[in-house]
């Protein structure tokens, strides 16, 4: 069975009815934690070293490292995402760059001044981080051997009545009837080489709202529990036009555009639990676990249109839209941590965390989503993602961090493994001071994928090559 793969910028084009399939529920399941400088900079593996806001989204004992009261914000984030499309042997190249704010936070921390009591420290932390940035655009161009109506003629002489998008086709006279055969249609770009120009552009995030609380106990075990409150809101557009690669007209027809868009909001809620262990002074470990996040209500905006243009000037257009509300469950998650301290002045620490994209739900009150869950089952699996970092302390005031990440392909069905795939190195500094501290980091990460512009049973998938430079600063103050 050949794997049909989609990739995030191009789920508009395989959107049914209202817009909801299995890609979607996977492709808001996913996690790319965008956070503090400090935790950027030294590879996000930070489940056992904890001390930092952004930890605790990777392990909410991570706040019971703290030792004082801390404020912190990233107010940069500055990415440059390349991406390189190859598509029946004609390449593509792009370019975006984009500015956000992912990250701020509070810790309070509270001395236990108790006789015969080994409590050190309760704490409580607020604020958000970033998940998932969303905010990407390329374009897509080729001569296939298909065209985008065929699936759509297909469906239409297989069915007792046309669908949206067929429908669509016919207002249009993409598709049209044949002569002297009722419920029988023909297209005017079937069976042809065609020029296809596609432009595919994505905009927003997923960002969460942190609740944490914590203990220290003997500066030994250290406890965290959180809730999380995951903010959905990604808009898709994309553009496609079509006309024959020999030049000449379909049928009286020089091209046509179909133009969706869609835009998703909602919000949801997850439970954490975790703890850090030190046995001895220079080592830690860490386990943490986080419940599904449960969106209770997405709201998905669906918009479609069908454009034509004739040899004799004769436009057709023809449009529709949606509005529908959903429920998805996103998978829990496990992770595990351990880290090596070095006399006081440095760590290095690794991480490994799983998600089993296969536990995905999609739900609602009017549809079962049978077949969009059965498909979550047989595509995806478990993710596995692999971290490493390190910080050292050069002087009492400057740090240096590295690190490095690995995340898998979650795909089952994948023949090249290497799709789906991301890999991350970073690289990053820190002044400290007795009250404030001011960090930097770059992040190179680069990953491969494939998009299909449709059904994969008519035409080969473009391949996405994907690079990005980010660059963050954060500040803080202690007290």
């Amino acid at each position: 069975m050949k794997r049909i793969l989609v990739f995030a910028l191009s789920l508009c084009f395989f959107s049914a009815m209202m817009g909801q399939n299995d890609y979607e529920a996977f492709l808001f399941s996913q996690n790319d934690y965008v956070g503090t400088a400090r935790y950027m900079g030294a590879g996000r593996a930070f489940g056992a070293v904890g001390g930092d806001f952004s930890a605790l989204t990777n392990n909410p004992a991570a706040i019971g490292l703290y030792k004082k009261s801390e404020v912190s914000f990233t107010p940069m984030s500055l990415s440059i995402l390349q991406n390189d499309v190859t598509y029946y042997g004609n390449n593509r190249s792009s370019k975006k760059m984009k500015y956000a704010v992912p990250q701020v936070g509070l810790v309070l921390s509270s001395k236990i001044n108790r006789e015969n009591s080994n409590w050190r420290f309760w704490h409580f932390g607020f604020g958000y981080n970033r998940l998932k940035d969303f905010n990407n655009s390329f374009g897509v161009e080729g001569i296939a051997p298909s065209s985008f109506s065929d699936p759509l003629l297909d469906a239409a002489n297989n069915s007792a009545s046309l669908g949206l998008d067929a429908q669509l086709a016919y207002d249009t006279w993409i598709l049209d009837d044949v002569p002297g055969n009722t419920g029988r249609y023909w297209g005017r770009f079937h069976d042809q080489d065609v020029a296809q120009n596609a432009s595919l552009k994505t905009s927003g995030s997923l960002d969460e709202i942190d609740i944490n609380f914590g203990g220290n106990y003997n500066d030994q075990l250290f406890i965290g529990a959180g809730i999380g409150i995951p903010v959905l809101d990604i808009t898709q557009n994309t553009i496609l036009n079509e006309s024959l690669a020999s030049g000449e007209a379909a049928a009286g027809f020089t091209d046509y555009t179909v133009v969706t868009k869609q835009h998703n909001t909602g919000a949801g809620i997850n439970f954490r639990l975790g703890l850090i262990y030190q046995p001895v002074d220079f080592f830690r470990f860490g386990i943490s676990f986080q419940t599904p996040s449960f969106f209770w209500k997405i709201k998905d905006s669906y918009y479609r249109s069908f454009s034509s243009d004739s040899i004799n000037n004769v436009n057709k257009f023809s449009e529709y839209s949606n509005l529908y509300h959903f429920a998805l469950t996103t998978p829990l998650k496990a992770n595990f941590s351990a880290a090596f301290i070095i006399n006081k002045r440095a760590f290095v620490s690794a991480e490994y965390e799983l998600t089993d994209y296969s536990l995905a739900k999609l739900s609602a009150d009017d549809y079962s989503f049978a077949t969009e869950n059965d498909n979550i089952v047989s595509k995806y699996g478990i993710g596995h993602s692999f971290r490493i970092g390190g910080e050292v302390s050069l002087t009492q005031m400057l740090y240096l961090r590295a690190g490095y990440n690995y995340k898998m392909s979650p795909y089952k069905l994948a023949d090249d493994k290497k799709i789906g795939s991301t890999h991350y190195a970073s690289a990053g500094f820190g002044i400290r001071a007795k009250r404030i501290f001011f960090d930097m980091a770059y992040v190179l990460g680069i990953s491969k994928d494939d998009i299909w512009l449709y059904n994969a049973y008519y035409v080969d998938p473009a391949r996405v090559n994907s690079t990005y430079h980010r660059i963050l600063a954060t500040i803080g103050f202690k007290f």
